[in-house]
């Protein structure tokens, strides 16, 4: 039997994944902003905002504490604080930038931009450097709901105040939206395909929460047992949604991309040890929707696979098929990251995926930590 027959399976199973992946995307529910980004930028365009389309009276919004968890962030910081200065937030508002042991300006940044900063001190045993700086924030923090975002995003006029009203019409206990996503270029193409894969996993009742945009009303923060709960996960967020759902609170994960955006990566190593550290993680946590997530992204390789199974005697125009369909198959998400003819590129994307995330599992099962933010991760 011909070595390429084991890519029929996959290639079977790949259209079946990519219309989940379409069907969760559609299923989780849309948090709209009346602000909206100059198109292909991080810029919020003036004269966007309309009314929001929450009916809570202004006199109701209740007090904010935006948390922002800071190591080497000065540049960051250059594009978010001014963007929540410009917050149309009817309650009060304070900024707390937690300076995470930044070796850079960030605290000189942010001081001078007006917000405060609180030093995160030394970290202590047993933590790690992200939870550890949020939930400082958040024990010097003064608002009834905490917001904690990531200094590596920018938000709307508009988008604390529509998320913040969606949480209080619903009578939720907060809520995580995923944002829109800035991409510097070739990331472009391996975030289309981490997504999709992302999405094929997900499950309905699984809790997931996004870690560049956690908003929780203070006593569910602090009831639930919070970060210090979750110090030692490297992928807290996913820890934190957990722990919120166990002790019995509502926090859903929504589709943001009008409330805020965000640039992850600024280089391709930067992208490769964000994929390894997901790539180590996620198991814990997605369980099943994991390895949906895995074979997706493995069916995405097939179209690649197939040009040697050509050469060794599969049908070309089974080879030809096989890129064809995959392409189709990776438009929409082509669509959502800029360009349709992207999905011609989606395939390199996930094969990228996949040697970070067997890199990472690679590295957890002989001990080798990730090096995230200048510290090195070990996994448990």
């Amino acid at each position: 039997m011909p070595w390429w027959y084991i890519l029929i399976p996959p290639a079977l199973l790949f259209p079946v994944l990519a219309l989940r992946a379409e069907k969760m995307y559609w299923a989780i529910p849309q948090l709209k902003s009346s602000s909206r980004f100059v198109v292909g930028t991080s810029v919020p365009a003036l004269g966007a905002e309309a009314p929001t389309t929450n009916e809570i009276p202004n006199t109701q919004y209740p007090s904010l504490s935006i948390i922002i968890p800071a190591r080497n962030e000065e540049t960051n910081l250059q594009r978010l604080l001014p963007s929540l200065t410009a917050l149309n937030y009817p309650g009060p508002v304070e900024v707390l930038v937690v300076d995470d042991n930044s070796t850079d300006g960030t605290a000189r940044v942010a001081q001078a931009l007006g917000v405060r900063v609180i030093g995160a001190g030394e970290l202590p045993s047993g933590w790690l450097g992200k939870p550890h700086a949020c939930h400082r924030g958040a024990e010097q923090a003064t608002g009834d709901w905490l917001l904690f975002t990531d200094a590596d995003t920018v938000h709307t006029p508009d988008g604390v105040r529509a998320t913040v009203g969606y949480a209080l019409e619903r009578g939720l206990d907060g809520v995580s939206p995923f944002l829109g996503q800035e991409t510097f270029g070739p990331d472009r193409v391996i975030l289309m395909a981490a997504f999709a894969g992302l999405y094929a996993g997900m499950q309905a009742d699984h809790p997931a929460l996004n870690g560049q945009y956690i908003l929780l009303r203070r006593e569910a923060y602090f009831q639930s047992g919070g970060f210090a709960a979750v110090r030692g996960e490297p992928l807290e967020d996913l820890a934190l949604a957990h722990l919120l759902k166990k002790t019995g609170f509502r926090v859903p994960l929504v589709r943001g991309e009008t409330v805020g955006r965000v640039r992850m990566y600024d280089d391709l190593r930067h992208v490769w040890h964000g994929m390894v550290r997901l790539g180590a993680g996620s198991l814990k946590w997605s369980g099943i929707g994991a390895v949906w997530t895995a074979l997706y992204i493995t069916g995405a390789l097939i179209p690649i696979l197939a040009i040697p199974a050509g050469v060794s005697g599969m049908p070309w125009g089974w080879v030809s098929g096989l890129w064809g369909l995959a392409i189709v198959l990776l438009v929409p998400w082509a669509r959502r990251f800029g360009a349709w003819y992207l999905a011609f590129f989606a395939l390199f994307g996930a094969l990228f995926v996949q040697l970070a995330a067997v890199w990472g599992l690679a590295g957890k099962v002989v001990g080798r930590g990730v090096r995230w933010k200048g510290r090195v991760v070990n996994w448990e």
